[in-house]
């Protein structure tokens, strides 16, 4: 899911860091940062287009198809709070380009795997690689620029990064109409290959700190938690019901979840997820807020594809170019949502970008069998692309403004976590649709996109968690 509407709940890493390191470089750094960070932000987005290819040439089961779309997840959700503590420990620059390698074996292993198997490991390592690029690509970015020059530079790295986003699936879909979806990783390679020779050569040394603490047994058991209830879910969705495999993997997530909340507690602020960011009722109204946010935009951004291909009949290249309005709204009204939050605080953006994101998921009940594009598809995705534009920057603004500087990278990356958690748990429940194929994938998409709008509200009245607070200064794109 990581798409361009992602860029903001990140840049609070770069914009954090305290320190520039000389400026004579930053224009490589920029160059190199931006070329490896745009790989995180290509990969979903290519997959929600090819999916359907890759269930029907590999001969998937809708169970299947939720892990691999979650094979990512899972790893991003879990690794990220601690890609940040790899950088300081190993070095950063060593960690991005470890991430990039990770990606394209990932993605290499995906494009060549001869079963269902290595598709799962290809994701799993490209969910690996984007969880250790973001972070330390955006800290390598943030020490190569002084304070007043970084905002400009995080708003040249998100463009670069929405142009990435829209461009990247409407090659993937021009490729599946003429040829096989293997090629749409294929064409990633190239990529990688570039993002590392200049990364290697562009981005300056810096030195590890040894004494750096990473929190793996708080990694380690957020993944088996997050992962036990994700197969739990999947398996409802599956027809598994109430079966002790259903129940038993029910009761490991629970488990572990419960074990991860009080490792962290004990812990305290050296845990990957440090409990007293949680004192503010602002940060944990934006979290809940988030997550409930990012399950529909992500049950959106991967059925509207899949019901294009397999139930209207369109052309891969028509559902590959089907989000670019998405990006060009979000790149372009963004910015202006800084009036809301200067002129009205903090919860009128984020409660007017929730309830406009409600009415595009009502609008997508108007997709069917002979659906177009414009008539049918179009409307539903620019409310979409509205409702997002509306609370994302805002959303970042809150997150950054609600705790001391010196936490601001830590709570952006958390809240990074919780988007992805979001995605993870809605991905886990798409069993009943795409199990279907023809006109009878619709009936199972209409609830999906039911259920989506209703969590969107429910994303509305989570901004009254939110404190209502001053009317504050928005953080520009650039």
């Amino acid at each position: 899911m990581s798409t361009a509407s992602l860029i903001l709940t990140d840049v609070g890493l770069a914009l954090s860091e305290p320190k520039a390191i000389d400026a004579q470089r930053s224009t490589k750094v920029l160059a190199a940062s931006s070329l490896g960070c745009c790989l995180v932000f290509v990969s979903s987005a290519v997959v929600t287009v090819a999916l359907a290819a890759i269930g029907r040439d590999m001969r998937l089961s809708p169970l299947d198809l939720q892990w691999f779309m979650n094979a990512e997840l899972l790893p991003l959700v879990a690794v990220t709070l601690v890609a940040g503590a790899l950088g300081d420990r190993f070095g950063q620059k060593r960690t991005f380009l470890g991430g990039i390698a990770l990606y394209g074996l990932g993605t290499a292993a995906i494009a060549f795997a001869p079963g269902f198997a290595s598709l799962i490991v290809g994701r799993l390592l490209q969910g690996l690689g984007e969880a250790v690029i973001l972070p330390n690509g955006l800290s390598v970015l943030g020490r190569a620029f002084p304070a007043g020059e970084k905002a400009h530079a995080v708003g040249i790295w998100s463009a670069a990064a929405a142009v990435a986003s829209g461009v990247a699936p409407a090659i993937a879909g021009a490729i599946l109409d003429h040829g096989s979806w293997r090629m749409t990783f294929l064409m990633l390679l190239p990529v990688v290959a570039g993002a590392l020779a200049v990364g290697a050569v562009w981005i300056p040394n810096d030195a590890p700190a040894s004494r750096a603490r990473v929190d793996v047994g708080g990694a380690v058991i957020s993944t088996v938690g997050l992962g036990g209830l994700s197969a739990g879910l999947i398996n409802l969705t599956n027809g598994f019901g109430s079966s002790p495999w259903v129940l038993v993997t029910l009761i490991v997530g629970l488990g572990g979840l419960a074990g991860f909340i009080v490792n962290q507690r004990r812990l305290g602020d050296s845990a990957m997820l440090p409990p007293s960011i949680f004192a503010s009722r602002s940060i944990v109204g934006a979290n809940l807020f988030t997550a409930l946010l990012y399950g529909p935009f992500t049950i959106m951004l991967t059925l509207i594809p899949f019901v294009m291909i397999r139930g209207a009949h369109l052309p891969a290249l028509v559902a590959g170019l089907s989000f670019i309005p998405l990006q060009v709204l979000i790149t372009a009204v963004s910015p202006l949502a800084g009036v809301l939050c200067r002129r009205f605080g903090r919860r009128v953006p984020l409660f007017s970008g929730g309830a406009v994101a409600t009415l595009g998921c009502i609008m997508a009940l108007r997709i069917g069998p002979s659906a177009t594009y414009w008539a049918d598809i179009f409307p539903s995705i620019l409310l979409l692309a509205l409702g997002m534009s509306l609370a994302i920057a805002p959303l970042t603004t809150l997150v950054l403004t609600s705790v001391e500087p010196d936490r601001a990278g830590t709570v952006s990356g958390v809240n990074s976590a919780f988007s992805r958690a979001g995605s993870l748990f809605a991905i886990a429940l798409l069993g009943g649709v795409l199990q279907q194929g023809g006109p009878q994938l619709f009936s199972g998409f209409y609830i999906a996109m039911t259920v989506a709008a209703v969590t969107c509200v429910l994303a509305t009245l989570a901004v009254f968690v939110i404190e209502p607070g001053p009317h504050v200064d928005f953080i520009p794109r650039d």
